[in-house]
């Protein structure tokens, strides 16, 4: 899976996701700029396969676009969590596109 992590995605959840094996990451800031907006990186995301990871829920109005996997910065779920999650969640769909999902939700 190639993912996509938007502004504001905690350190260790990039850290953990160049760790992992099967998944290639990269951030906004990194492929566009610190200040692209939420269409920019829609955009992005849609032409170049990546599954957008955000805290910023607004991005499932977007899921018609591209992949969408949210977190919640409030519940703090751990890297490893996460992983797993993220782990089934690309078992089970056949394209990143279509996967729209909070995390880690019902995927451990």
């Amino acid at each position: 899976m190639r993912i996509l992590c938007d502004h504001n995605v905690a350190a260790k959840y990039v850290e953990a996701f160049e760790q992992a094996a099967g998944i290639t990451v990269t951030t906004v800031a990194d492929e566009l700029s610190p200040a692209a907006t939420d269409d920019a990186i829609v955009r992005f995301a849609s032409r170049n396969d990546w599954v957008v990871f955000t805290t910023d829920d607004d991005f499932f109005e977007h899921a018609d676009l591209c992949g969408v996997l949210v977190y919640s910065q409030i519940s703090d779920p751990s890297p490893g969590d996460v992983l797993d999650a993220v782990t089934a969640l690309d078992e089970v769909y056949e394209s990143p596109g279509e996967i729209v999902e909070t995390l880690p939700g019902n995927w451990l």
